[in-house]
C-alpha cells in the first residue's frame, strides 16, 4: 500500500489500466460463446470462388474483377459452410481501399429454402465482417460470395479471406482493428468522424472512462493521504486522454490526405467530380443541364425529405439557374412563376398522377406538371402555366 501512496497519480493511471481492462474482459467474455472451438482463422482459398456474373481473373491468392454484367459482379464459393455458427467474423484483404456501403456479402443457409440473405459492408470497416449482425447466420450455408458494383475505371481486388472464431482474442483484436481502422471521409464527417470503425467498445467511451476512474483513484488515494488534489496532475491527466484520441485523429487525417492527393491531384475540375464519392448524382446533374434543360435561366425548386447534402449541392451543380431548396411539398405560387420541380427523393403524401398530369398531396395540394425526366436519381418535372 505504501508505493501506491508514494505515487498516488501513476498508481491511479494503472489501477484505473487495471479495472477497465478486467470489466471489459468480463463483459466480452459473457457475450463469447461457451462451446469449445479453435481460436485460429480459417482460411478460405480464392480459386474456390467462381464467377456468377461478371468476369475477371485469378491468380494464386488473388482475385481480380475487372468485367460487368448490367453493372454487377458476383462471385460465390459453393463449397459453403457445414457450421457458419462457429464463426463470427470474416476478414479479407479489399483494394482500392474505399467506403464500399455497396458490397454486399450474400450466402445461403439451404439452396432448398431459395431465401437469399445478403449483408453490406459497415461504413468504414473495409476489412471485416461482423457475421453475428445478421439473424439468419448460423447452421448450415451451402453457398457464399460477394456481389460488386461497377465503378468507373475502377478494378476490385480481393485477397486473404478467412472466418475467425467468437473467442476473447479474436474479440480483442477485432476492436483494437476497429479503433485503428481508416476512416474514409464521406458525405456526412464534415460533421461525424468516429475514430475509427464503430466498435463493441468504442476509443472514445474507454479513453473517458479511464480517464474519470484514474481521477475517481486519484482523489481517493489523495483524501487517504490528507493532502489537497494537485490541480496541474489532473488537467495533464486530461490532456494525455484527449491527445489519445486526437492522435488516431491525425493518423486518420494523414492518411486521408495521402488518399486525396492520389485519388485528385493533376486532375481538371470534372475528374474531380467524376473521382468522387457522389459522381453519379454529378453526371445525373450535368445531364439535366447540358440535354435537358433550357439554356436560358429557370426555376428550379427542389424537393427532399431524405438528404439535405444533394439539396445544398444542387444550387453549385445547377447553375446559372435559380433553384431554390426546398423540403416540403410543392407551393401555389410555383405554378404561377413557372419553373421546374425536381423530386430528388420521394416526399411522403406527394405523387404523381398519370391521369390528370400533375403533382397531388395532402386533401387538395394540386400542381398541373408534365414529367422532363425520370430517373432513379431524381424526378424532374415541368410547371404547366394555367389553362395548358
Amino acid at each position: 500500500m505504501k508505493w501506491i501512496l508514494r505515487a498516488p497519480m501513476l498508481s491511479s493511471l494503472l489501477l484505473a489500466t487495471l479495472v477497465l481492462a478486467g470489466t471489459a474482459t468480463i463483459f466480452l467474455y459473457l457475450q463469447t460463446p461457451t462451446e469449445a472451438i479453435t481460436g485460429k482463422t480459417t482460411p478460405i482459398a480464392i480459386d474456390s470462388f467462381r464467377f456468377i456474373k461478371g468476369g475477371g481473373k485469378q491468380q494464386p491468392g488473388l482475385l481480380t474483377i475487372e468485367r460487368y454484367t448490367n453493372g454487377q459482379a458476383i462471385i460465390s464459393n459453393l463449397q459453403g459452410l457445414e457450421n457458419s455458427g462457429r464463426f463470427r467474423y470474416l476478414r479479407f484483404q479489399l483494394t482500392p481501399a474505399k467506403l464500399m456501403d455497396d458490397l454486399p456479402l450474400f450466402f445461403w443457409r439451404s439452396a432448398k429454402t431459395g431465401r437469399l440473405h445478403t449483408m453490406a459492408l459497415e461504413e468504414n470497416i473495409l476489412d471485416h465482417l461482423d457475421l453475428k449482425r445478421h439473424k439468419q447466420w448460423g447452421g448450415p450455408v451451402s453457398e457464399y460470395g460477394f456481389i460488386f458494383s461497377e465503378k468507373e475505371g475502377q478494378h476490385w481486388r480481393l485477397q486473404e479471406l478467412g472466418f475467425s472464431p467468437d473467442t476473447l482474442e479474436q474479440t480483442y483484436l477485432s476492436i483494437f482493428s476497429d479503433w485503428l481502422e481508416f476512416e474514409v471521409w464521406s458525405q456526412h464527417s464534415v460533421n461525424f468522424l468516429y475514430g475509427g470503425a464503430q466498435s463493441h467498445l468504442p476509443a472514445t467511451i474507454v479513453v473517458g472512462a479511464w480517464v474519470l476512474l484514474a481521477l475517481l483513484f486519484y482523489s481517493l488515494l489523495m483524501r487517504r493521504k490528507k493532502q489537497a488534489l494537485d490541480p496541474r496532475k489532473i488537467a495533464a491527466v486530461l490532456l494525455f486522454g484527449w491527445m489519445l484520441l486526437d492522435a488516431r485523429w491525425l493518423f486518420n487525417l494523414f492518411q486521408q490526405a495521402q488518399l486525396t492527393h492520389n485519388i485528385y491531384t493533376g486532375k481538371a475540375s470534372s475528374e474531380q467530380y467524376e473521382a468522387a464519392l457522389d459522381a453519379d448524382y454529378y453526371r445525373y446533374f450535368q445531364h439535366l443541364k447540358k440535354e435537358v434543360l433550357p439554356a436560358e435561366p429557370q426555376f428550379i425548386y427542389v424537393l427532399d425529405k431524405n438528404s439535405n447534402y444533394f439539396r445544398a449541392k444542387t444550387p453549385w451543380w445547377l447553375a446559372p439557374h435559380n433553384v431554390f431548396n426546398q423540403d416540403s411539398y410543392p407551393r401555389p405560387e410555383y405554378g404561377e412563376k413557372g419553373g421546374y420541380i425536381l423530386i430528388l427523393h420521394p416526399v411522403p403524401g406527394l405523387q404523381f398522377d398519370a391521369r390528370t398530369q400533375a403533382l397531388r398531396w395532402g386533401n387538395n395540394g394540386n400542381l398541373p406538371v408534365t414529367p422532363a425526366y425520370l430517373d432513379p436519381r431524381g424526378a424532374l418535372y415541368k410547371i404547366r402555366e394555367s389553362g395548358h
